[in-house]
């Protein structure tokens, strides 16, 4: 099904921001998309946990952010509408989407690029495949600085995200939460023409604010 085809009546739409609308057959891809998410949690809490085991000792890995392990229900639809409206075909947008289950873990700064090479080295053991293309290293930017990258089972049917962090950045991040939510607003929802610069204006600020809230970082380099 094509992006932008009338299909049937709206049988879900976005209490705050109308434009943000799904038919009855979008609705029901979407909600099926996400109940595997939620059914593969069990599954990925227990190999967060095996990582866990291997790695707390000896590179002082903490699982971080557990309450949202697994994104909201009307977040991952209001993503999905603002795909759609964008021109997105419905099951590219289902198809792609790899943070559903989402895990952050952190290292000491002394540890961590070797935490993230050992993260990689279990789960590839364990018989993940790293989703090609996932792996964003962002120290580099202002406002979000950490890295991280996406796996899937080999048969692709389930996927999951781990954010890797220092103690630092994921608490700068967790004290900038509202503020990165409106930095990222320009990037994930479609604005009107007359919205276009009050958001930029609100994105710079937002940016401004942020950035000078973060700690060192780990040494900078590909993993």
């Amino acid at each position: 099904m094509s992006a932008g085809e009338n299909t049937g009546p709206v049988a879900w739409r976005d209490d705050t921001e109308p434009r943000f609308a799904l038919t009855a057959e979008e609705n029901g891809v979407v909600t099926a998309r996400w109940e595997a998410a939620r059914a593969a949690r069990e599954q990925l809490d227990a190999l967060v946990r095996s990582l866990l085991d291997a790695l707390a000792g000896s590179h002082g890995a903490v699982w971080e952010g557990k309450q949202y392990r697994l994104k909201g229900l009307r977040a991952f639809r209001r993503e999905a509408a603002a795909e759609l409206l964008e021109g997105v075909p419905l099951e590219k947008v289902v198809a792609k989407v790899n943070d559903l289950n989402r895990y952050t873990l952190t290292f000491d700064p002394a540890h961590y690029t070797e935490g993230v090479r050992q993260t990689y080295a279990l789960l590839h053991a364990r018989g993940q495949v790293i989703v090609v293309g996932s792996e964003r290293n962002s120290w580099e930017d202002p406002v979000y600085k950490a890295f991280h990258a996406s796996w899937q089972q080999p048969d692709g049917q389930v996927k999951f995200e781990i954010q890797f962090h220092t103690p630092e950045s994921f608490r700068a991040k967790s004290e900038n939460h509202l503020l990165y939510d409106l930095y990222r607003s320009r990037h994930t929802r479609p604005s009107l023409a007359g919205e276009r610069n009050a958001t930029k204006a609100h994105e710079l600020a937002a940016q401004a604010v942020q950035s000078g809230r973060h700690g060192r970082t780990p040494a900078k380099e590909s993993y």
